[in-house]
């Protein structure tokens, strides 16, 4: 297959067809976790279904949007009253072996990983709102954010991640330009591989840093209806208007677009509110597969759009299924639609 190449000497040789690949929760995280049996088999699923691509997202976790810093497992801490460096301690060490087991399953059924680690904070509060509150405090918490960060770009590099995601929805961050692209000049000094930043749909056409990236990345959680249950059609044409905007940012930037993030839950109302997750509406499958149906009619084809990643698919053999009202298609008709479109002629590369 012919390939083409975006930024500094990234190939594309196929587009992203991708799944958020979640590892297992609860009682079934131990035994089927990532790199268990049980992940084996649901990425041999995955590969059936023609994902060709799979995120992995390690977490840091800050308790207050204005928080000066976050805690990640082997970052800096406090220790009687000043931040010292601890050694990497055993948490982060099962989350890398994971990490590698994973990446080592996937290459097994020919599927590529990007690392995408995020940012979490509990609900109702969310990574968006970050924003420290004093200069003194930004500086904190980039240079939290940096060792974060390079510690998983690096890991990637070692076990030869194929992509990795700079960032993930940090809209109230991203102003801060010179320091991102600082921390862009220092993941590129350990890592070779292709990069992207995971924007907010209300951030992505003004992020000042895409000419640095090799792909326009965006967790595109358009809304796309306000009724309940719209069609098709409805759908598609809101998507359509979406699209040619996104058109417009990739032309601009010279650079493809990636949809880092999308899902829908299989409830009414989950074209209205992709993002909510907190509220129990009642299920609806036929929608969540009718949203599926309508992006890729309207975006799927497009020439500039590299991929997108569903949100999102556990490693366990237990989640989905047609009384789940969570994002997975799993074990639903979207499921259906996502096999249709991942193993069809439509998921040939874009032409870049």
């Amino acid at each position: 297959m012919d390939t083409t190449t975006i930024g500094p000497g990234v190939a594309i040789s196929d587009k992203h067809r991708g799944i958020a690949y979640e590892h297992a929760w609860g009682r079934r995280a131990a035994a089927e976790g990532y790199g268990s049996e049980a992940s084996g088999r649901s990425l041999a699923h995955l590969a059936e279904l023609g994902v060709n691509w799979i995120t992995l997202t390690p977490f840091g976790f800050q308790r207050d949007p204005r928080a000066a810093t976050f805690r990640w497992r082997g970052g800096p801490r406090r220790r009687g009253g000043a931040t010292v460096e601890t050694a990497r301690d055993a948490q982060t060490e099962r989350t890398d072996t994971r990490l590698r087991l994973v990446t080592a399953q996937a290459r097994e059924h020919d599927i590529r990983v990007m690392l995408k680690p995020h940012v979490w904070l509990r609900p109702p509060a969310w990574v968006g709102m970050v924003e420290p509150g004093t200069e003194a405090g930004w500086v904190q918490w980039f240079d939290t954010y940096r060792a974060f960060i390079l510690h998983y770009a690096q890991l990637a590099q070692d076990v030869g991640i194929d992509g990795f995601c700079i960032g993930n929805e940090l809209s109230r961050t991203t102003h801060r330009e010179a320091e991102w692209r600082q921390l862009i000049s220092e993941i590129r000094e350990v890592y070779s591989g292709f990069l992207t930043y995971g924007a907010h749909a209300d951030e992505v056409e003004d992020l000042p840093f895409w000419d640095a990236l090799d792909a326009i990345g965006v967790s595109a959680y358009f809304p796309v209806a306000d009724t309940r249950a719209p069609s098709r059609a409805d759908m598609a044409t809101a998507w359509a208007r979406i699209a040619s905007r996104l058109t417009r940012l990739s032309a601009r930037h010279g650079r493809p677009v990636l949809f880092t993030e999308l899902g829908y839950r299989s409830v009414d109302f989950a074209a209205r509110y992709p993002w909510k997750f907190d509220d129990t509406p009642p299920i609806n499958l036929q929608l969540q597969a009718d949203a599926y149906t309508a992006f890729f009619d309207a975006v799927w084809g497009e020439p500039w759009f590299l991929g997108v990643y569903w949100w999102k698919w556990r490693s366990s053999l237990d989640d989905g299924g047609p009384k789940n009202d969570d994002y997975t298609p799993r074990g639903k008709p979207a499921e259906e639609v996502l096999r249709h479109h991942f193993t069809s002629a439509a998921a040939k590369p874009p032409q870049w």
